[in-house]
């Protein structure tokens, strides 16, 4: 059996991951909506915001076929969507504005000639692994932007998500309850320090219930003394 079948469907796996992100919403005092900026989403994955929100609305992501030709067909129009996403929304500062980039700036900086970037842009040529990379890095992706399907790009955007951006959100936030100074808590955290935050929440959670219940007896302690 191949080992891609014991996998979960990549609709199974966002309805998973929006699941995590609800039960920080809750912890935060937010809404799923909040957390999730589409127009962020469809920067980081390169999917349409229309597209985005569909997904997220627990419409099914596109999977690459499963006959040769057909998946090498899906493949060279994935690459023609994505390349033109990144031309379309990776800009350059000019005196006039942002501007697309050209097929002879493109040509210049990656090598590929500008022949066979238009080849790329229109859907006529496929890119090899050389080419996909040099492109990415021109416009500063990372690598497999442009070969990743909605599902698996969506996918790897709200792994990141749940993993390392809302543990550390929250940590910081239940800090902030306890009135402890969050600046130790940088955008830089390896996965190490991310995991250590995500194993002190319970502990935190409990430390503010215990504070408030103490902080909430004194009051009323305060409320019968005084009277």
């Amino acid at each position: 059996m191949n080992p891609a079948d014991h996998q979960p469907a990549p609709g199974h796996e966002i309805a998973r991951l929006l699941d995590d992100v609800d039960a920080y919403a809750v912890r935060l005092g937010t809404s799923r909506a909040r957390l999730l900026d589409v127009g962020l989403i469809s920067l980081a994955t390169g999917i349409e915001p229309e597209r985005v929100r569909g997904l997220l609305a627990g419409e099914p992501p596109e999977e690459e076929p499963r006959e040769k030709n057909a998946r090498e067909l899906f493949r060279k129009a994935l690459f023609k969507e994505r390349l033109r996403f990144l031309q379309r929304t990776r800009l350059k500062e000019t005196f006039a504005g942002r501007e697309p980039y050209g097929l002879r700036e493109i040509s210049r900086a990656t090598g590929i000639s500008a022949q066979h970037v238009s080849n790329l842009l229109n859907g006529e040529r496929g890119a090899n692994h050389d080419h996909a990379a040099r492109l990415e890095v021109f416009f500063r992706v990372p690598e497999g932007f442009c070969s990743r399907t909605e599902g698996a790009a969506l996918i790897a955007y709200l792994r990141r998500l749940v993993n390392e951006d809302l543990p550390k959100l929250a940590t910081r936030a239940v800090l902030q309850e306890l009135g402890a100074p969050s600046a130790a808590l940088s955008g830089t955290a390896d996965v190490a320090q991310i995991d250590t935050l995500r194993d002190l929440l319970p502990a935190l959670d409990e430390l503010v219930k215990v504070i408030q219940g103490k902080q909430s007896g004194e009051a009323r302690e305060g409320g019968r003394d005084r009277s």
